[in-house]
């Protein structure tokens, strides 16, 4: 068997085959995918079914206990200078009760440092908490140039200036309020609250006006729950090599061999928010690692490394699940030569590629495959913090991400983390040309002879994140561990 005759494998099965928008109707159909709900619980035991028809080994669910967090009663008003209800009003995941909190709103634009800076400069607040007894309200939007801001990081800006609230406005029209967790598996400091583009403008048509008091009310509920992550494998050996002469100078290059029980780790969160069906965020994802395991699962045994499929749970808790699955498997660990994250992998091929986290000597290897592939591939070394490739990146591990949409700035999530991230928005188109890339890439990485990159010590992980201008939003986060 060669590269031609497997490439001729995995592209037409990908392309003929109706398995994978069938299993994100499947997966749509139960709802809410939120991590402890029915949903959840549904969508495991359709991906662990699936993974054993599909032939992968070893495949069963691993649980862990977490912070479950189930939403409540939600309201926001704008008491003066005119009263008005904002309807579309719903609770940030994590947030805090509050009842009838008042006080007066301070807009903080997109939430940036600059941003809140000139905030904080138009109160004329001289104090350590300049925002004391304040609202912060800051937008979903992001710089037109330079990283995005995530969620978490305007948060953590607004709770480190003193505000007792927090109000996140999408950026887009369509009156969707957009949601998302505010710290990583625990009740956040201060309550928040997500609401729609038309009711933040309007919020700040008057703060532009002068002094706006608003009223906040949560009411949410949580106890201690279970998540369950998904797992099965595809058994490789140290035998036949289905190298190109590609593949054969960078092994030559890398002067290395590849060890008997290496692992590489293919995954995405199966979780969704509690509002949506979570088709593109994460359904996209799911159901491309699933049709990993059903076009992959006949080459047991034939491939160097094991590649184990991970449907990762609670990952929109702030990175929690993978996060919890790798304290779990500390043990083993040493051996997974690369982790690769599949969020929100369904786009066309004009726009795929990997976000390399970091690993030059990883980078290096898919840029000599992806030579082979007969259209372009994007590689962009920028470490991705707010996703499942992040825990494995701070135990050293080479974790990469697949791209598989155009970035565009002015757009941010789309409809993410909406009601509207719903089956109508993806083309069954997205996710055969998602799956033959990933499939083509994931086979020959699996079939390396040489290393797939080099562990990183923890000073060598601070540094990446150093280079990469990561130190104050991972400290905004309280993510940072150094």
């Amino acid at each position: 068997m060669n590269w031609n005759e497997l490439d001729h494998y995995l592209i037409g099965e990908a392309w003929t085959s109706t398995e994978a928008y069938a299993n994100l109707e499947q997966l749509c159909d139960f709802g809410s995918r939120f991590a402890g709900s029915p949903g959840g619980r549904a969508a495991r035991d359709f991906i662990l079914n699936k993974f054993k028809a599909y032939g992968l080994s070893n495949a069963h669910s691993e649980p862990f206990d977490f912070l479950l967090w189930t939403r409540g009663e939600c309201a926001l008003q704008m008491l003066a200078p005119q009263p008005r209800t904002l309807r579309s009003a719903i609770s940030l995941v994590y947030s805090p009760n509050a009842d009838h909190i008042r006080a007066e709103l301070v807009d903080c634009g997109i939430g940036s440092e600059q941003d809140f800076a000139k905030a904080i400069e138009r109160v004329g607040a001289k104090q350590a908490s300049p925002l004391h007894n304040k609202i912060a309200m800051v937008t979903t939007a992001n710089p037109e140039r330079g990283p995005s801001i995530h969620r978490r990081e305007k948060y953590g800006r607004a709770v480190a200036a003193g505000a007792i609230g927090f109000i996140y406005v999408n950026h887009k029209p369509g009156l969707l309020a957009e949601t998302g967790s505010l710290r990583p598996g625990r009740l956040a400091e201060i309550p928040a609250i997500g609401v729609s583009y038309e009711d933040g403008w309007e919020l700040s048509r008057w703060a532009r006006r002068g002094t706006v008091e608003v009223e906040m009310t949560v009411r949410n509920h949580s106890e201690m729950g279970q998540g369950f992550h998904v797992v099965g494998e595809i058994a490789g050996q140290n035998g036949e090599s289905f190298a190109t002469p590609a593949a054969e100078r960078a092994s030559r290059a890398l002067e290395a061999r590849v060890a008997k029980d290496e692992t590489i780790i293919a995954g995405a969160h199966y979780d969704a928010h509690d509002i949506s069906q979570g088709a593109r965020d994460d359904g996209t994802g799911a159901v491309v690692v699933l049709e990993l395991a059903r076009i992959l699962a006949p080459l047991k045994g034939q491939l160097k490394r094991t590649i184990r499929l991970i449907a990762f749970d609670a990952e929109e808790l702030g990175v929690l699940g993978s996060s919890e699955y790798v304290k779990a498997h500390q043990a083993d660990l040493g051996n997974v030569a690369l982790m690769i994250n599949l969020d929100g992998a369904a786009g066309a091929v004009d726009s795929h590629g990997f976000l390399t986290g970091g690993s030059k000597d990883t980078e290096a290897v898919i840029r000599e495959y992806a030579k082979t592939f007969g259209y372009p591939l994007t590689l962009r070394d920028r470490v991705v913090t707010a996703s499942d490739n992040f825990p494995f990146f701070m135990q050293g591990i080479p974790a990469i991400s697949m791209i598989a949409r155009n970035e565009n700035p002015t757009l941010g999530r789309g409809f993410g983390h909406t009601a509207a991230d719903t089956l109508d928005k993806v083309a069954e188109v997205e996710l055969k040309q998602a799956t033959m890339t990933i499939a083509r890439m994931l086979a020959r990485l699996a079939a390396h002879d040489g290393t797939l990159g080099a562990r990183k010590s923890r000073d060598e992980i601070k540094q990446v994140l150093v280079n990469q201008d990561l130190e104050r939003p991972l400290r905004a986060q309280d993510k940072w561990p150094f």
